[in-house]
Parts: structure tokens; sequence; C-alpha cells
């Protein structure tokens, strides 16, 4: 019979493993989008086309799954085959993480060595996509320079656009 003791840790583990899961994941998503804005802007992008022609090519960009978008960024030859392998071992790892970490991660609310390597996983995953993010960020940034736009141009626009969406959420 569980005691009222037990069945807590249990639930403080679980709650453990969904938080590293769900901050996991969110950071992967924002990796692949960003990976996707990245690869319109220095790949897909025309000098002259507007706004709205470009989101368009963001929103089609971001239907795609992570490992074609890599597939596209490798293949276009933005990244090294250093920044490759890094990329797709963080691809592996997401996609254990989606399709096969609950059948393989069952035990975790009960062995502590198991949850252990669980949220470390889970942790790695989560750092190397920031430390991928700030890969990205600074070779747009270099990009967008080398087309002469000033970071302080970068900065009011991300800025207003933050505005906006904060104030939609207002609504």
């Amino acid at each position: 019979m569980t005691t009222l003791a037990q069945q807590l840790e249990k639930a403080d583990r679980l709650a453990t493993v969904t938080q590293g899961v769900g901050f996991a994941l969110w950071q992967l998503q924002e990796l692949e989008g960003v990976a996707a804005q990245h690869f319109v802007l220095l790949v897909q992008a025309k000098k002259g086309m507007g706004l709205a022609e470009g989101n368009a090519l963001v929103e089609k960009a971001q239907t795609k799954t992570f490992g074609a978008t890599l597939h596209q960024i490798a293949k276009a030859g933005l990244i090294s085959p250093e920044m490759e392998k890094r990329f797709t071992k963080l691809l592996a790892e997401r996609n254990w993480l989606v399709h096969r970490s609950r059948a393989e991660s069952r035990n975790v609310i009960h062995n502590d060595s198991a949850m252990a390597a669980l949220v470390g996983r889970l942790d790695a995953m989560a750092v190397e996509a920031l430390a991928l993010l700030k890969y990205i960020d600074a070779e747009t940034g270099s990009f967008v320079r080398k087309h002469g736009v000033s970071m302080h141009y970068v900065e009011q626009v991300s800025k207003q656009l933050l505005e906006q969406w904060y104030a939609a959420d207002a609504l």
C-alpha cells in the first residue's frame, strides 16, 4: 500500500520531469522557428520584396519539420560541418524526446538515478538549444550588418514588435 508521503514524492518527481520536458520543448520550438527565419533571411529573401511576402515565406518555412529546415540550411552552405553535427545531434535528441522519451523513461517516478539521468538529458537539450539560438543570432546579426542594416535599427524594430505583441495580449 502506498503512503501519502510516497504519493507526494511521486507527484513531486512528475512535476520536476514535466517541467523539464516543457522547458526543453519550449527551447527546441524556439530554435526551430528561428532556424526557419534564418534560412528565409539568408536564402529566400530578396531586396524590395516587402513585409507581406517576407512574412509569407517565414510562415511557409515554419511549417517544415526541423529536420527539413536543417537539411535546407546545410544544403545552402550556411553552417560548418561542425555546427551541422551539433544541430543534427540536437535534432536526434528532440526526436527522442517527442517520440520515445515517455516509453523509455517510465521508471523515473520510482528511481532516483533514472530521474536524475532524464532531467540531466532534458537540461542538456535546453542548454544546447539556447547555445544554437545564440549562434544563429550572431550569424543573423553579421548578415544584416553586411547588408547595411544598423544594429540600432534592428533593436528599434524589435522593440516595436515586442510592444505590438504585448499590446495584442492586453486586448
